[in-house]
């Protein structure tokens, strides 16, 4: 349903263009039951992004929130309540004019329904009631809301009028999902302006399609996967079909417009509840940071409101542990260099993905496995009303640790290794023969070759990496 309303256009808050890439699904087509809303999220100026516990004016919530000191941030940027109610967005370019793009209001008004809503109902009163009262807001944006009744919906909203997409009705969504990038359907100048976001659009459309081959979605194994997809929806290529040898070899490679970009700085699948289960349980999936340097850690609402400290935001400089170790990581994949200037549109494909399994993103998912595997007997629990406030805590407090001995290990990877002659980030067996290879026929062997450390590669390096394995 559409409704048109009069408000005036004065800004309740300055804000920056957003770019994300965002799926529904009612929980008819998921595997366990339960609805959920996605996010990737892109942003121009939030590079730094964490959590935060507030109460509103009726809930406790989580969210995420840019860089900030303040006590009570005027924006979120997705997150859910105690009530089992959670809201994100994608902003939507070109729906109140052919060239405006300004959305400074879907922050605040964001946060304020984690405070004050436990419904999709209420989230669309409360949308309504901000229209019609003609506040300042400006709004060019896509909300998605779910509630703790298996209502799952997006709001396609401009300044004067929104349009409700309801997941779990057939004839607005046959497949039992919705997917939104940075445009709208409903938008009056669709036909006429890019539709932006359009290659991640066909691409989490793909990857559904393919993953789940019309089956029933695996919520967790989508969270997990689709930050970091990396098939172009337009140029139809996908990066795992040609990767390189190993970490040290350098492949640029153009990086544009996948749902993993430069300027994405976090992602997060909300999960809902099933009949029975206490609203209170629902999940949010977080990966803070940028999503190919980080892992994925399930996030509940418990009485102590206790977070993970590697992904809660700092006292000190006001960040977020996980999201800063990532973009150290991703440091090293966007190293692309054109006349003095960094690219942010190429990326060495070797630090991110190789055949010896030692790119960021393959240690990052082997990591994100682990976390999962512990996490999720402890959601089971927790959903039945087993699992305590301190066995949440505990887990948080190991979540902290592997996080700290992932990056430990995951920022050394690359960095001089006597004897790691095929440059798989170890010293084993594999590398006499590699080191074999190329002193006997000359193969190109990438890797720390030179294993005594006098400039020449000879048949002392031989005797040199045998001692290394003997120790």
């Amino acid at each position: 349903m559409k409704r048109f309303f009069a408000l005036f256009l004065v800004a309740l808050c300055v804000g920056a263009a957003y770019a994300c890439t965002s799926v529904i699904a009612s929980g008819r087509v998921t595997a366990d039951g339960r609805p959920f809303i996605f996010k990737n999220r892109d942003s121009s100026d939030g590079t730094h992004n964490s959590l935060i516990t507030l109460k509103g004016a009726k809930y406790r919530y989580v969210g995420v929130v840019n860089r900030t000191s303040s006590s009570s941030p005027t924006s979120m940027w997705y997150g859910h309540n105690e009530a089992g109610f959670a809201i994100l967005n994608t902003v939507s370019y070109y729906f109140n004019s052919a060239t405006s793009k300004a959305n400074t209001s879907a922050g605040s008004l964001m946060k304020r329904a984690l405070g004050e809503c436990a419904t999709v109902d209420e989230f669309e009163a409360l949308l309504h009631k901000t229209q019609q009262e003609g506040l300042s807001v400006v709004l060019s944006t896509n909300f998605a809301v779910m509630d703790s009744l298996g209502n799952v919906a997006y709001f396609e909203a401009s300044n004067k009028s929104y349009t409700k997409f309801d997941a779990n009705d057939e004839t607005v969504a046959p497949d039992g999902y919705l997917v939104r990038t940075n445009y709208s359907f409903t938008s009056p100048y669709y036909a006429t302006t890019n539709h932006v976001g359009e290659q991640r659009y066909k691409a989490a459309h793909k990857y559904i399609e393919d993953t789940f081959a019309g089956g029933k979605i695996d919520a967790v194994q989508l969270v997990h996967e689709l930050p970091r997809y990396l098939y172009h929806g337009d140029r139809e290529v996908n990066l795992w079909d040609d990767v390189p040898e190993n970490y040290n070899d350098v492949r640029h490679t153009y990086f544009s417009n996948y749902i993993p970009r430069y300027t994405s700085v976090s992602a997060s699948l909300m999960q809902g509840v099933t009949s029975g289960e206490p609203a209170k349980t629902t999940v949010s999936w977080i990966a803070m940071g940028w999503p190919c340097g980080s892992f994925t850690v399930p996030i509940v609402i418990t009485p102590s409101m206790a977070l993970p400290a590697v992904v809660r935001r700092s006292d000190s400089d006001y960040k977020s542990e996980m999201c800063s170790g990532s973009l150290e990581l991703k440091s090293k994949v966007f190293s692309v260099q054109h006349n003095g200037t960094l690219s942010t549109d190429s990326i060495d494909l070797s630090k991110l993905i190789n055949k010896r399994q030692t790119g960021i993103l393959q240690q990052v998912m082997k990591a994100d496995a682990v976390v999962c595997e512990r996490g999720l007997p402890l959601l089971e629990n927790f959903r039945a009303g087993t699992a305590s406030d301190a066995d949440v805590a505990a887990y948080y407090e190991w979540v902290d640790e592997t996080w700290r001995e992932f990056f430990d290990a995951a920022i050394k990877t690359g960095e001089y290794l006597p004897g790691d002659v095929n440059g798989e980030g170890l010293v084993s067996g594999a590398d006499v023969t590699a080191l074999y290879n190329k002193l006997l026929d000359g193969k190109r062997v990438d890797g720390d070759a030179d294993v005594n450390g006098d400039t020449v590669v000879s048949g002392a390096d031989v005797t040199a990496l045998y001692n290394l394995l003997l120790q």
